[in-house]
């Protein structure tokens, strides 16, 4: 059935294409006009994203076929290949000069652009929701400087969305005018929404009520849903509030989310079987048929938890929402569930015009987007409306509510009387059981191994004072400074008690004590006081002392530590500076020279000069990044890149400069990694450099990339004269050199800094002996996708087992 339907559809597009062939499309004319839109697309799909803007000028030039569908703003639906779009345009002299091209989806990935007046490979324009965008505009927008005449533009689009190009070429005073007054409109809209939910917020609190917060925080995400979707969020920070491709539907997700949280919160709803299954089952029978259709018109393996997205899953929600205020209406009789129905049936009419404008059915205009866009505000401003109602029904419920509780307080009022009788007889008991408990508590006191002792709370007169206390302690003088006992009852008076405070005190000879002094008033035989306990520290008070002096040498010492790295750290920077300026000199003089040299060898003397300056160079930022390992840590700067191309072009510049070997290289087909590029790059030229300086003239340098399991493996092998087996443990050791390199260049800073590199990215570095001669190293990365793993090991070198270093030397 699958391959019926992909049978079909592909004949209906092959026809349109052959009728769409047949009209020559005219170039869009760039003449004064405020906004030009441009329009006659003609098309090229690229599934695998492989081909570049020179594929596309040279031989792929007449891949492209007329697309009426883009020519006219309809979208091609949801692809994950990259577009290729072609159009012609006649830029009059007066319209010459700099324009801003817009794409009117904000949610759209990244759009790159080229002109056939600029032969670079890079584009002119690179415009999306995921390139930095310094123009102040909600559009996705970038400035492209226009010659007069006759030219073509190429457009490559990649997007996770719909894809539809609705471009357009503005004067930019024109666009700003206009991006005011529809940000203007939006901004309003949105206020609207956004007031709806901080008032809905601060009545739930002030009311505690549940159903109000549900709605409050429904509101407000759908707010985010429509700054998402309008771009204003990348307006006003710069980047969407979420991250992700769907962050517009996470918004979605949790304002439908809430949205049924309020309704259940708000409307009583039956609980017995009869009504709650069809509740259930509504989402489970739309996802079968969600799933069916999918299955219909994918190609490929169909993924179960697709139904799990946020798209999928914000319209699972809508229809629970809608099965359960359908629910809500006929089985408990609430006539306020119809605002309810009402939002559900505006938020699925927003989203079938949506799958229209997607599947290319109705064209992409301002009303087909916005109207879904705005389709979550109606339904905010419907389920008020309901709200509004249910409270008209609670004030009613309220006011009956208060008739009964006076009707339940004059028969309390009664019960009220007979049980002062019963509490008053249950005093006196009381009354005695508290005599017998203080009797109790005196004899707890003079067992307790603290100094306790309760004086009146005004008077300094002591009342009580166990044993412990008129052993240790003097007279009515316990404080060695007066000042402690009136800090003590300030505390006292200010906090209701006093904790473990730290005092000075008097023994019963006179003798100062550090003491833990804790307090806390009390009664005592009908009169105010005040139980203090005294825990004499005084052993604890000297080691105390003693740490303290300890800890004041060691930081002492630490400040030395650290005032001896910064004077290094700024050695080196001074020396960088220093160094970096006559090499440059000395750069530019060679360059010179090897502009004017007349014979080989002075292009020889030149060439070693410019190979010495390099590796000055090297050897600077070697220093300075071993600088930034010991000082504050490697900090990486990831991003995802082609491990192949970095491994090539450093290869290329190894090339350069070492002439007088050969690299064969050997680079399999491996996925992007993450992680910190030139770092990554530095590591891996340390190695080739090493090969290099360690192999004789004319000598094979064997470098390689390969796949293994999940992890990627770059491989540089030499035939230098191996590691020996004492100096193995040592190689990755700060300043290390080997006993047979005294005659080589070299800082013992190299492979050091590999180790850390490659520690930091999670991966290890290996190395082996070679048995025909050399030393094979090898670095070690982790991947994310799952793929089969490949036996071959890229040169044929077997399988003997290697080392590993992860960092340890």
């Amino acid at each position: 059935m699958k391959r019926h339907w992909i049978a079909a559809c592909s004949l209906i597009a092959l026809c349109l294409s052959l009728a769409t062939t047949m009209v020559r499309a005219e170039p869009v004319l760039v003449d004064g006009r405020d906004r030009v839109e441009l329009s006659d697309f003609s098309m090229r799909r690229d599934p695998g994203r492989r081909l570049s803007i020179d594929d596309l000028r040279g031989g792929e030039a007449g891949s492209f076929t007329p697309s009426s569908l883009l020519s006219q703003d309809y979208s091609l639906g949801i692809t994950r290949d990259a577009l290729w779009l072609r159009t012609e345009i006649e830029v009059l002299p007066a319209a010459a000069g700099r324009r801003i091209l817009t794409l009117a989806v904000p949610n759209f990935d990244r759009m790159e652009v080229w002109a056939s007046w600029s032969v670079s490979p890079d584009p002119v324009a690179v415009l999306g929701d995921r390139v930095p965008q310094s123009l102040p505009v909600r559009r996705n927008a970038a400035f492209i400087d226009l010659p007069a005449g006759h030219h073509t533009l190429w457009f490559r689009g990649v997007t996770s969305g719909s894809m539809a190009v609705p471009l357009d070429l503005w004067r930019p005073g024109a666009l700003m005018r206009t991006e005011q007054v529809e940000n203007l409109m939006h901004t309003a809209l949105i206020t609207i929404v956004v007031l709806l939910g901080v008032v809905a917020l601060a009545l739930a609190v002030a009311l505690t009520s549940v159903a109000l917060a549900f709605y409050g925080v429904s509101a407000l995400a759908a707010a985010g849903h429509i700054l998402a979707m309008t771009g204003l969020d990348r307006l006003l920070w710069g980047r969407h509030v979420l991250p992700g491709d769907n962050n517009p539907f996470v918004w979605l997700v949790v304002s439908g989310a809430f949205g049924i949280g309020f309704l259940f919160a708000a409307l009583p709803m039956r609980r017995d079987v009869r009504w709650i299954a069809p509740i259930l089952a509504t989402p489970v029978l739309f996802g079968v048929l969600m799933l069916a259709v999918y299955d219909l018109f994918i190609e490929g393996d169909l993924e179960p938890d697709v139904i799990l997205r946020p798209r999928n899953l914000a319209l699972l929600i809508l229809v629970t929402g809608l099965a359960a205020s359908i629910q809500s209406w006929l089985a408990g009789g609430h006539r306020a569930a119809r605002y309810m129905i009402a939002g559900w049936t505006v938020l699925a009419a927003g989203n079938v015009v949506t799958a229209l404008r997607n599947a290319g059915i109705v064209p992409w205009v301002e009303s087909t987007y916005f109207l879904p866009v705005y389709a979550p505000m109606a339904e905010m401003l419907l389920f008020g409306a309901m709200m509004a109602a249910q409270l008209r029904l609670l004030r009613v419920e309220k006011d009956n509510a208060q008739r009964a509780l006076v009707v339940a307080l004059r028969r309390n009022e009664a019960e009220l009387a007979d049980r002062v009788t019963q509490r008053t007889a249950a005093l006196d008991h009381a009354n005695m059981a508290l005599q017998d408990r203080e009797a109790q508590l005196r004899r707890t006191l003079e067992a307790v191994p603290l100094a306790i002792v309760i004086s009146h709370r005004t008077r300094v007169t002591p009342l009580y004072a166990n044993r412990r206390a008129r052993e240790s302690l003097g007279g009515s003088d316990l404080y060695h400074d007066p000042a402690d006992r009136d800090r003590l009852l300030t505390l006292l008076e200010r906090d209701g008690r006093v904790e473990n405070a730290e005092i000075e005190m008097l023994d019963a000879a006179g003798i100062r004590f550090w003491a833990l002094a804790s307090m806390v008033p009390l009664d005592y035989q009908g009169q105010p006081a005040r139980l203090l306990a005294v825990n004499d520290i005084t052993s604890r008070k000297q080691l105390e002392q003693e740490l303290t002096k300890a800890k004041e040498m060691a930081d002492a010492s630490v400040a030395l530590e650290r005032a001896a790295r910064e004077a290094q750290r700024q050695f080196l920077a001074m020396i960088s500076h220093e160094f970096r300026t006559p090499l440059a000199v000395i750069s530019t003089a060679a360059q010179n020279m090897a502009l004017t040299a007349g014979d080989e060898a002075t292009v020889q003397r030149v060439q070693r000069i410019e190979r010495s300056v390099r590796h000055m160079n090297g050897m600077i930022d070697a220093c300075l990044l071993d600088d930034r390992i010991e000082g504050a840590g490697l900090m990486l700067r990831s991003n995802r890149f082609d491990p192949a191309a970095l491994l090539r072009r450093i290869v290329e510049a190894a090339e350069g400069a070492s002439p007088h070997h050969t690299f064969a290289v050997r680079l399999d087909d491996v996925p992007d990694l993450t992680g910190d590029e030139p770092l990554l790059g530095m590591a891996l030229a340390n190695l080739i450099e090493n090969a290099v300086k360690y192999s004789g003239p004319a000598s094979v340098i064997e470098v390689g990339l390969r796949r293994e399991g999940q992890e990627t493996v770059f491989c540089i092998a030499d035939r230098g004269p191996g590691i020996p087996e004492g100096e193995r443990e040592r190689i990755f050791e700060k300043y290390y050199r080997g006993a047979g390199s005294a005659r080589i260049p070299g800082a013992g800073l190299g492979l050091h800094l590999v180790r850390h590199i490659v520690s930091a990215h999670g991966g290890t570095v290996g190395m082996r002996n070679r048995p025909d001669g050399g030393t094979l190293f090898t670095i070690r990365l982790n991947v994310l996708e799952d793929l089969p793993a490949d036996g071959d090991d890229g040169f044929g070198w077997g399988s003997i087992p290697e080392r590993a270093k992860n960092g340890n030397g």
